[in-house]
């Protein structure tokens, strides 16, 4: 799977709050864990900047479709604005540049 970098940005006050309400509704009930993990898709961290309208979060996905499947709801309800960048972990950098390196010697 791939590690995602995905940047959302309320794009309006009253967006916020509803999505909030039912993200809350979702996690008291259990179905935000059931969006979170699904075959292809692992949320692994959400971070809140309420102040700011913004969420941040970390996630591994099989491709575009995985990705669409788990943001499109929240996105065409809520009018969200999002940034998905591909990214890579700590060992990730170190086992490619290590390769790289010995390329360049």
């Amino acid at each position: 799977m791939q590690l995602y970098l995905v940047d959302c940005q309320f794009t309006d006050t009253d967006n916020q709050i509803a999505a909030y309400k039912q993200f809350v509704e979702f996690w008291e009930n259990g179905e935000m864990s059931k969006q979170d993990k699904f075959d292809g898709f692992e949320m692994l961290f959400r971070v809140h900047a309420p102040g700011e309208g913004r969420v941040v979060i970390l996630c591994n996905a099989n491709g575009d479709k995985e990705l669409f499947q788990h943001f499109a709801p929240w996105r065409a309800q809520f009018g969200l604005d999002m940034e998905i960048t591909p990214v890579i972990s700590c060992q990730n950098v170190v086992d490619y540049h290590k390769d790289l390196f010995a390329k360049m010697s």
